[in-house]
């Protein structure tokens, strides 16, 4: 809140904002709302376009993204935050839970239909019904945001979407296990 007089050929701290504020939307307006293809760039899918395999294979938005090219930065950073500064092995680490969540554990629960997996879509982070029609979820909450359990008896459970559940499951397992590593490893 203290008075900031501007230097010669200089900014101030809110000028600096200012311009830092329309720079970052400017960089970030293009590739993730203007030109959404920038993010993800699928060539097997420009090969395929009409084969579904492909597209739940290929397509780095609604799919696995095998084969995609990301030309931006929050893409290409979105898994560890920046990987240039993660130590390597972090990195490593952390690619590789990414390899075997992505492209081992759910394809094979996709494609052996584990929970009636193959009704639903690949990748989504929607909720389902029983049915693979999207979940309303207004109609098991009544007016105070309550959920309702007779509401929910007739509209049934709710299903997720196989790489949606898998990460569920995988984050409720690292909460554990990283208590368990603090207790063993800093415990008495």
């Amino acid at each position: 809140h203290e008075k900031e007089r501007r230097r010669k050929g200089g900014f101030t701290r809110n000028q600096f904002f200012l311009v830092a504020f329309v720079s970052s939307f400017a960089y970030y307006v293009f590739p993730g709302y203007l030109f959404q293809m920038l993010t993800s760039l699928s060539w097997i899918c420009w090969v395929f376009p009409h084969s579904v395999l492909v597209q739940q294979l290929g397509s780095g938005l609604h799919g696995l993204g095998i084969g995609t090219i990301g030309l931006d930065w929050a893409s290409v950073s979105s898994y560890l935050g920046s990987p240039l500064v993660s130590p390597w092995f972090a990195t490593v680490n952390v690619g590789a839970g990414f390899f075997i969540i992505m492209y081992v554990i759910t394809p094979i629960g996709y494609w052996f239909n584990f929970y009636k997996a193959r009704t639903f879509p690949i990748f989504s982070a929607d909720l389902f019904t029983s049915t693979g029609q999207k979940y309303n979820i207004s109609a098991i909450v009544d007016d105070h945001f309550h959920f309702d359990t007779e509401a929910y008896e007739r509209n049934g459970p709710l299903y997720l979407s196989t790489l949606l559940a898998i990460t569920y499951g995988v984050s409720f397992a690292s909460l554990t296990a990283t208590i368990v590593h603090v207790l063993l490893f800093h415990g008495r």
